[in-house]
């Protein structure tokens, strides 16, 4: 785990996932993709909404350290 972890802090982006060699080559990045597409991720979304449902509650002590959990609707029975 421990070899796992350096790897991935040297070698891979935080903000994209892919090794840094390549996506923090502006002329690689380019070569290869075209631009980009915005699409939502409906469950970041609800996460989103959750978060600010919280603010707006004024219980937040720690806003960098919220977290959410995404709650799962019960099975219908057959």
């Amino acid at each position: 785990m421990l070899a796992l972890d350096e790897y991935e802090s040297r070698h891979v982006c935080p903000v994209c996932g892919m090794d840094t060699d390549f996506c923090h080559d502006w002329d690689q990045v380019h070569a290869v993709f075209a631009g980009a597409d915005v699409e939502t991720c409906f469950v970041g979304e609800m996460r989103e909404l959750a978060m600010t449902s919280f603010a707006k509650s004024g219980t937040v002590m720690a806003p960098n350290s919220q977290t959410t959990r995404m709650r799962p609707r019960p099975m219908p029975r057959q």
